[in-house]
């Protein structure tokens, strides 16, 4: 790591220590070119009918990792559930830019085909690559 002190028209650089082990896995989560680095979550969605309380014919979406899942409950519209992955990628995941990219790209796939059924979560997963 450099810091730059401007003084008129130069520059001094002066090198800082660094802990190598912490800027590896740093730059390795948030690398801006690996689209499927997801960090510590997978982020697929599953759709199943009859969670918890609902009808045995009324299906949700809900993600399927328990660290991106944790405090969400299970919802009707599939949008509800892409936003909450696409957001804990960012919040707990620890996930790169392009996955954090690919994630809203799949989210706006979701939304514009505008249905509630199990096609989403298909539509959604393949978007991502998982499973």
């Amino acid at each position: 790591m450099v810091v730059l002190f401007a003084m008129t028209s130069t520059a001094i650089f002066i090198p800082l220590a660094k802990d190598n082990n912490k800027a590896e896995s740093i730059v390795s989560n948030t690398s801006a070119g690996d689209e499927n680095d997801y960090g510590s979550c997978n982020p697929a969605m599953d759709f199943k009918k009859g969670r918890g309380n609902r009808k045995a014919t009324e299906g949700t979406f809900l993600p399927t990792d328990p660290k991106v899942a944790q405090g969400q409950q299970d919802a009707l519209n599939p949008n509800i559930i892409t936003n909450r992955i696409c957001d804990q990628l960012t919040n707990v995941c620890g996930a790169s830019e392009a996955a954090k990219k690919r994630c809203l790209d799949a989210k706006a796939k979701v939304s514009a085909a505008n249905s509630k059924d199990e096609s989403m979560a298909d539509l959604f997963n393949k978007a991502l690559g998982v499973k």
